[in-house]
């Protein structure tokens, strides 16, 4: 089972040391960054000598080989009909002909658009009838062509075909919360739901996390918790006077465990601070650490100061007499904030960066008839290193502001932009250059 590999994983790393040995293999990876011959600035050396494989990357990426998104289809409107208005998109991913799926929370709609961004039809419809669904806690493409959308309100599975005709339900095993994108696949086709394992009554902050697995008939394979890297991050809570409303919020700027589903069903996972990522894989496979060079970023007082601001005010609203007694907002961001993991196994490691001045036409408006709201005027730069299922480092991408990403696989990308007045618009990137193939 997973859940036992990973807890004798977990013991394996922490004893790891990172002294490497003589069977180190260390190498320019001259081809690993770009075309052919280019000559790479990060040496990656590897120890494969004890129970873990050790991966040592040292070296920064070069400003001028960092790779780009170049818009190549984009969907959307500000004004235009209700097939192509977004209020909310939760995901969005591509098909095989170049279409693209995309969910919109908003309007609890599932859109199909074809290769050239027109609109095709909506896959279901609003509703508890056979193929309706109301809020969705994930929607995938099979890769066989199915889309399968986890209906949180009905309690199951949505089946589609590739055309976006309905099939069959299953039933889930669990309901009872509501969520964003947390239904997930494997290469197999074993389906995998983010759930709460064990509750914590006390503190639910300390709340065991972790994947369901199952058949495309929502019977249940396997539970496999996730790994504990750290004491789980801070929360600063309000209760209402008479406690009948409560409210948490995560420290800013906090590191705290991450843990994402591979494509094999192993897992990629990580403390978010110091730069380290452990692969641990379901057939008993070495488990592998990767620590990767990194150089802190200090997070300066304007945004302590408004993110500060920003709790306040919205715990006063809970309790007007609340105040700041929990941790203080750390000096440095962590090495890195979020993963994803594309379809083809390749790992995206959201860094902190440094922040800058969000330009004056992008700042949030405020609004007529609403209490005055603290103001963010600053933003950090999203940008990803890349690694390859096996834990080499390929490169690093930087979006475009305003962007966020939802699929990757191969050459390309596909996430939502936000323009000036924060429309949504639904977008395939090709990512420029592209990375080597097969790796």
């Amino acid at each position: 089972m997973i859940a036992h590999l990973t807890g004798i994983a977990r013991a394996r790393f922490f004893i790891a040391t990172t002294v490497f040995g003589a069977a180190a293999l260390t190498g320019a990876c001259v081809g690993d960054g770009g075309d052919p011959g280019d000559e790479i600035a990060w040496l990656t050396s590897v120890d494969s000598a004890g129970d873990t494989a050790l991966v040592r990357i040292t070296g920064e990426v070069p400003p001028g080989a960092v790779r780009s998104l170049v818009p190549e289809l984009r969907v959307g409107a500000e004004d235009g009909g209700e097939e192509e208005t977004f209020g909310s998109i939760s995901t969005v991913f591509g098909t095989p002909d170049g279409g693209l799926v995309l969910h919109d929370a908003q309007a609890t709609a599932i859109r199909m658009f074809d290769s050239l961004g027109a609109y095709v039809r909506t896959v279901g419809a609003k509703g508890g009838g056979p193929g309706e669904y109301g809020h969705l806690n994930g929607l995938l493409r099979m890769s066989d062509g199915r889309l399968v959308a986890w209906d949180a309100a009905g309690g199951r599975l949505n089946f589609y075909a590739a055309t976006g005709d309905f099939l069959n339900t299953a039933r889930m095993p669990f309901s009872g919360f509501s969520s964003n994108n947390i239904l997930h696949i494997d290469a197999s086709g074993s389906l995998y739901a983010t759930a709460m394992l064990e509750r914590d009554s006390v503190d639910f902050s300390r709340s065991k996390d972790g994947l369901i697995k199952m058949d495309v008939e929502g019977t249940v394979l396997d539970s496999i918790p996730f790994l504990q890297w750290r004491e789980p991050a801070p929360l600063l809570r309000a209760s209402s006077p008479d406690g009948g409303s409560q409210l948490a919020w995560g420290l800013p700027f906090a590191p705290h465990n991450i843990t994402r589903l591979l494509p094999s069903g192993g897992l990629v996972s990580g403390p978010g601070d110091p730069y380290v990522l452990y692969l641990t894989q379901p057939d008993g496979s070495k488990p592998v650490r990767i620590e990767r060079d990194h150089l802190p970023v200090v997070v300066t007082p304007t945004e302590a100061s408004q993110r500060r601001e920003q709790i306040e005010q919205r715990m006063k609203l809970v309790n007007p007499a609340w105040t700041w007694t929990g941790s203080a907002i750390p000096s440095q961001k962590p090495a890195y904030r979020a993963i994803l993991v594309g379809r083809d196994g390749r790992i995206w490691v959201s860094l902190s960066t440094p922040a800058e001045p969000i330009p004056q036409e992008d700042l949030t408006p405020e609004r007529e008839g609403e209490p005055p709201s603290v103001r963010v005027t600053t933003r950090e730069p999203v940008v990803y290193d890349v690694f390859s299922s096996s834990g080499r480092l390929l490169g690093r991408v930087a979006l475009p502001p305003k962007t966020t990403l939802s699929t990757m696989e191969g050459a390309h990308a596909w996430g939502v932009q936000r323009d000036s007045l924060d429309v949504e618009y639904a977008v395939r990137f090709r990512i420029e250059p592209a990375f080597p193939t097969g790796r």
